[in-house]
């Protein structure tokens, strides 16, 4: 499969992932993090803190794009509302289904009302408090989805029971779950740590658990009420809703993959962004993905697909396998789509060689730029020690430098935008320039102050305060809301609305120019 073309950057890339000089991988490997470190799971699940620093730990091991801690996301809200959760000795917590916090009607009246503080509520207080470890890097909150939080308080039989019996019941269930339940949580999150991102995770809500059909009556309409709720507090949503998993091979079909992927752009906020999630993508043939996306290429949009590597590829291999998965992703997306590959679920016994193996494979293959022809380039799988022997070397016992805390929008644009000082071109270019910008979200705490200044990029976080922004200097502005940041960063808005904005007082540019000149560093 040949590409040609290029990826063609927007305003959106503003908000993008810098260079590096090769693609990025992470992984979601909580259980793998606990069993490679030998953690006890009561700790491991209860303590964030020591999670994150485990996390960062295998993170470095592996050499991983990111921190490779986390946690059981789909628990913690139906603990929060009094659910029962199984703890094992060495595995994850689970929801108790035997059960079920909502069994009937009367079951909902009463948890409408029992009064939640998301705040100090079952493990939140401990997410909240070592969430500056990993998630203001990044500024994100973590929710479970509504869909999957139905099945949580429910149990899936019960659920697709009263959809399909009962829907004025289970239409209250999702309102509840949205408007009294994960609008309050992300609320309370984003009080907490300043984020302004939430993911929601849904794995429930794929198919074959659902049709598309399904997904787009039962799934898109509560993340869209969800995402207008928290957008009012300057908070956007992202959910990851829609995935596509038929394990039978022959029943492999193009036009319902592609009435999955409407789902999960329509609970994207409509960004064309798929997710290739816990499927078969290993066998499933890729040219129907780029069948998809062909229609956003043409208009010059910037898709970007995060590429998963199957869980059970993962553990059982065989290796070739797993390098030859992440080869056949690079040569069909990387060229021009903006393409990021994700290890999906890593089962806690999974040998380290294959982790080892995807990492180096995205890692040589994905050197920016991308060859044409990746069978010339020379792959050498590496020869690692265990995690046991490495975590005693001096390479292990190096602290990870503490990172500066930038609160909200600078920890968001600093994940983003930091990577920008290993780009050569760009220390090159910008070796004596001066600039400064400000991103003030005139509904939140902070700003975002970044300085471009002898072939280095920096973002502080600044209060947005009358005092403070009157003593600020730059060269750059734009002031808006949080959410309409959002639109604009993510090319939602039309340069037509943009101008209505303007005009209303709603978006403040000035230094348009150098403002321009920030969006070319980011293009580099």
């Amino acid at each position: 499969m040949s590409q040609t073309g290029e990826v063609k950057k927007d305003i959106g890339s503003l908000i993008s992932r810098g260079d590096k000089g090769t693609l990025t991988i992470g992984a979601q490997c909580h259980d793998h993090v606990m069993y490679l470190t030998k953690s006890a799971a009561k700790r491991f699940y209860s303590d964030f803190a020591f999670n994150y620093e485990m996390g960062e730990l295998v993170g470095r091991y592996y050499n991983l794009d990111s921190p490779a801690g986390g946690h059981d996301i789909y628990d913690l809200e139906v603990e929060a509302l009094g659910g029962k959760l199984i703890y094992g000795e060495n595995s994850m917590p689970t929801i108790d289904f035997r059960e079920p916090l909502i069994k009937s009607p009367e079951d909902l009246k009463k948890l409408k009302m029992k009064k939640v503080d998301f705040h100090t509520a079952g493990r939140y207080p401990s997410l909240m408090k070592s969430g500056g470890l990993v998630q203001s890097e990044m500024a994100m909150v973590s929710f479970c989805s509504p869909f999957s939080l139905a099945v949580g308080l429910m149990g899936f039989p019960a659920l697709i029971k009263a959809m399909r019996k009962q829907p004025d019941f289970a239409h209250e269930v999702f309102k509840f779950i949205v408007d009294d339940v994960l609008t309050p949580s992300v609320k309370a999150q984003n009080e907490a740590t300043d984020a302004l991102m939430g993911i929601g995770a849904d794995a429930w809500a794929c198919v074959p658990n659902l049709s598309p059909q399904e997904m787009q009556k039962w799934v898109v309409p509560y993340n869209q009420r969800l995402e207008k709720n928290v957008n009012k507090i300057g908070v956007t949503t992202m959910n990851i809703s829609g995935d596509y998993c038929e394990e039978r091979i022959e029943k492999f079909d193009p036009k319902i993959l592609h009435d999955s992927f409407d789902v999960e752009i329509a609970s994207m906020g409509g960004t064309p962004a798929i997710f290739l999630g816990m499927g078969r993508w290993h066998e499933y043939p890729l040219e129907a993905v780029r069948d998809y996306t062909e229609k956003f290429r043409k208009e010059g949009k910037a898709v970007t697909v995060t590429a998963g590597i199957n869980a059970r590829l993962l553990r059982d291999g065989p290796v070739d396998k797993i390098v030859d998965t992440v080869k056949r992703y690079i040569d069909a997306f990387a060229r021009d789509h903006n393409l990021s590959i994700f290890l999906m679920n890593v089962p806690y016994d999974t040998p380290s060689d294959h982790i080892h193996a995807a990492v180096a494979a995205t890692h040589t293959y994905g050197k920016l730029p991308i060859a044409d022809n990746l069978d010339d380039v020379k792959f050498v799988l590496p020869k690692r020690e265990s995690f046991d022997v490495w975590k005693n070397t001096e390479d292990a016992k190096k602290k990870a430098p503490k990172e500066k805390e930038r609160r909200g929008l600078a920890g968001l644009l600093w994940g983003q935008m930091g990577k920008i000082n290993d780009n050569p071109k760009f220390k090159e270019q910008y070796a004596d320039a001066k600039m400064s910008f400000l991103y003030n979200l005139t509904d939140q705490r902070y700003g975002a102050l970044i300085t471009v200044e002898n072939g280095r990029l920096e973002v502080d976080h600044v209060r947005n305060d009358e005092e403070t922004l009157k003593n600020l200097k730059v060269d750059g502005l734009l002031a808006c809301s949080a959410g309409l940041f959002f639109d604009f960063s993510s090319g939602k808005l039309s340069k037509i609305a943009m101008i209505g904005k303007m005009l209303t007082g709603k978006l403040k540019v000035k230094g348009t120019k150098k403002m321009k000149e920030l969006g070319n560093i980011m293009a580099l």
